[in-house]
């Protein structure tokens, strides 16, 4: 679905013109229109004001101003709707019309820039929506200045495709700076402040500042329940991270409690198919896996896996990380087979669309490596963690939690095979690495505790055995 570069046409190809744009117009809406889609009918009414004025000639251009404002309107509903496919298809064509029309310096072609970026983001095509991300960011700074509020939301797109990229410091780097903009220009407490602040929470979270992430969260919540209503989308999302900070924290009931919350009333007001809604399913099965609540947990992800895949499309990121973690919860179920064909399926499709590097890939392959370790597969386990543990230690960061995960599992690998040396010299590495960064009492450092106590344990008792059979 990737399209060319504007400005890049075939030879035969004719200039974009209004004339073409409402060809292109009127053939989507009877495809919308052909699927029952409710975008099929106001868009059949944009093309009938645009026809008695499709000329390329200037003087009937600006006639058309106001259609084609209501076609600007019509993507940034389908954005938030997340209508992907028809935000993307529309914004396309508007890019192309006005930035040949008008110059890419137009404040209409770069609107259409940044919906189009927004649309790949949302349709997972993470490398295109960055690279249109950076073009739009960066004439907006120059054309409008950084202060202005259509920059501001570009930096903070862009931002958002950096976290889905992995490039988690460049995501912080840009999220703080729009939250200090925006402290200055809105002050600390309108509302637009406090997304970009959820915003700036999210990039935290994903490097695993647990702690400063849930302060953030719980500090959003706080403000947000003085001006805003219980229902209220951003009220939503805003509790939704706070849950995910928490589970992330080791707080495991706290997160099911709001996960929960979100998720019913995401249910009431979007549907069970909205994209939103899809992410609390996730979300809330996320929180049962860490209980080890099993049966609710695959209730859960079943669900998604079937949504996800009707709504998203099978190549969508978040339908690909819905199998891996469907097979994480059959893995605690013990249908270790269907475990194995779920992981791999995820693992080959996630390095396809991601790329081999990418932090949901190296996720995805080390869950796949955990399996292969239960199902006894042993060699295969120990080379893909040991994989997975250097990757992850280039792209996150030595003391990322992800990378002492990776590096537990590895340790773990170690013991079944006997290597009490190397598996101590892990754990005790894990161990006082989760203790600094996630604190004593995270079941995480729990775990890793107990780990070396019993390595310990292990080789204490073979030392009493070798001096008893030296005597």
């Amino acid at each position: 679905m990737l399209r060319p570069p504007a400005g890049q046409r075939y030879m035969d190809e004719p200039p974009p013109s209004l004339r073409s744009l409402w060809y292109i117009l009127r053939n989507l809406a009877g495809k919308y229109q052909g699927k029952g889609w409710s975008e099929g009918v106001k868009l059949q009414e944009i093309v009938s004001s645009i026809d008695s004025t499709a000329s390329p000639e200037e003087s009937k251009f600006e006639s058309a101003t106001d259609s084609l404002g209501l076609l600007d309107s019509l993507v940034k509903a389908s954005l938030n709707d997340g209508r992907w496919d028809i935000a993307f298809e529309i914004a396309s064509a508007m890019l192309d019309f006005y930035e040949f029309v008008k110059g890419e310096e137009d404040s209409r072609t770069m609107s259409a820039m940044n919906n189009l970026a927004s649309a790949y983001w949302g349709l997972g095509q993470f490398d295109a929506a960055a690279i249109l991300g950076i073009r739009v960011t960066n004439l907006r700074k120059r054309i409008l200045g950084e202060r202005d509020p259509h920059t501001l939301t570009s930096m903070s797109n862009l931002a958002s495709a950096y976290r889905s990229q992995g490039k988690l410091e460049d995501a912080e780097r840009l999220d703080a700076r729009v939250v200090e903009l925006k402290s200055q220009t809105l002050g600390a407490g309108h509302r637009s402040t406090l997304t970009s602040m959820m915003n700036l929470a999210s990039s935290l979270s994903e490097q695993g500042k647990y702690k400063e992430a849930v302060a953030l969260n719980r500090t959003l919540v706080e403000k947000a329940e003085s001006i805003l209503d219980a229902t209220d989308p951003s009220m939503l999302t805003m509790k939704s991270n706070l849950a995910s900070a928490y589970r992330d924290d080791g707080r495991f009931s706290l997160a099911q409690e709001l996960d929960e919350e979100v998720l019913r009333v995401r249910r009431e007001l979007l549907g069970s198919d909205h994209q939103l809604t899809l992410i609390s399913i996730a979300n809330l099965a996320s929180t049962y896996r860490g209980q080890e609540k099993w049966t609710k947990a695959e209730h859960l992800d079943r669900e998604l896996v079937q949504k996800a895949e009707e709504t998203l499309g099978p190549k969508h990121p978040q339908t690909i990380m819905s199998f891996s973690n469907l097979a994480s919860t059959c893995r605690g179920l013990g249908y270790l087979e269907e475990a194995k064909e779920l992981g791999e399926k995820s693992s080959n499709a996630m390095s396809e669309i991601l790329g081999k590097d990418h932090p949901q890939t190296l996720i995805v392959l080390a869950d796949l490596a955990v399996t292969y370790q239960v199902n006894g597969n042993t060699e295969a386990a120990a080379r893909l963690t040991a994989q997975v543990a250097e990757l992850m230690k280039d792209s996150l960061g030595e003391e990322h939690p992800y990378t002492l995960s990776v590096k537990s599992n590895l340790g773990s690998i170690y013991q079944s095979q006997g290597e009490w040396n190397r598996a101590g010299d892990l754990a005790e590495t894990v161990f006082y690495r989760r203790q600094e960064l996630l604190g004593r009492n995270h079941p995480d450092t729990i775990a890793a505790l107990e780990d070396m106590r019993r390595i310990s344990w292990v080789e204490a008792a073979d030392r009493n055995t070798a001096r008893v059979l030296s005597k």
